[in-house]
């Protein structure tokens, strides 16, 4: 039985803007500069009858609502492939913490099967499918440095120096909804708006105090004061040396940006009993 293995990263976003709503579904527009980080899932596809999944640890709710199998499925059906798949994913990226688990393991399974079943789609088609599926998920079908806008189909790959740049990550037990997150945010009285160019700048050049200085989420607006265990992990990284800190998209996750791998381990200890998980990490250049 032919089988594939498969990385699935997770992301962070260094800076997210949202521009406004698109009239015809509300969809809205952003402008963020994502990055895959070096947590990673393990996702194992295997040729089969029909399509199942499985995830490890178990997560709630039937397969089919799960991403994965929409992706194995949408496949399946644009492409014609008669036959199906099975899909396990060993789970270590926190469900639901802002770092696009979901989302990167429909990636995966998209790339995958298309070799896996050799149907041949290049990968503007297959940016094409994930847009069918999530706004984060085309970011992971070229999986590098992005300025991602639009409602997530504008993908700009961003040159990253050379050499580590260490964030420790820490997703504190906060249940949340991205769509009530942005609910949330249309709902503010006023919306201040991030320029992503020093980002970029700092990750061309490899300067990790620069790009600590230009991060930027306009999501904390909402979610800092609602959630206190979000703004104490935040504030526990800054007052553990972190150069910088920052929520990741909807949130829960904040991660620091640190200056050496040394410095995140401690820091790593400092901030995992505030936490249900805490990484230390790197960003991926490619």
């Amino acid at each position: 039985m032919p089988e594939l293995i498969l990385p699935s990263y997770a992301k962070v976003n260094l800076t997210l803007d949202v521009l406004g709503q698109r009239p015809e579904d509300g969809y809205h527009y952003i402008r963020t500069v994502m990055v895959p980080i070096s947590l990673a899932d393990r996702v194992t596809l295997r040729t089969a009858g029909a399509i199942s999944v499985s995830c490890s640890p178990a997560i709630d709710g039937p397969p089919e609502s799960n991403l994965a199998f929409r992706a194995a499925r949408l496949l399946q059906d644009v492409t014609g492939y008669k036959g199906g798949a099975e899909i396990h994913i060993d789970k270590v990226i926190p469900v639901a913490g802002g770092l696009a688990g979901g989302s990167t393991n429909a990636a995966a399974v998209l790339t995958g099967l298309n070799r896996l079943w050799g149907t041949g789609l290049d990968q503007q088609a297959l940016i094409a499918l994930a847009m069918r599926l999530g706004s984060d998920v085309p970011f992971f079908i070229p999986g590098r440095p992005a300025r991602v806008e639009g409602v997530g189909e504008v993908i700009t790959p961003l040159p990253v120096a050379p050499g580590p740049i260490w964030l420790v990550l820490a997703t504190p037990d906060v249940a949340k909804s991205t769509g009530n997150v942005y609910r949330l945010y249309d709902a503010l009285p006023a919306h201040r708006h991030l320029d992503a160019r020093a980002v970029e700048q700092a990750l061309a050049d490899g300067d990790p105090v620069a790009l600590a200085r230009a991060l930027g989420n306009v999501f904390e607006d909402v979610m800092l004061p609602r959630h206190p265990e979000i703004a104490a992990v935040r504030a526990a990284l800054l007052e553990g040396g972190a150069l910088g800190a920052l929520m990741s998209g909807a949130g829960p996750t904040v991660f620091g940006l640190v200056a050496d791998e040394a410095h995140g381990r401690a820091l790593v200890e400092k901030v995992r009993p505030m936490a249900r998980s805490a990484f230390l990490v790197k960003i991926l250049d490619a």
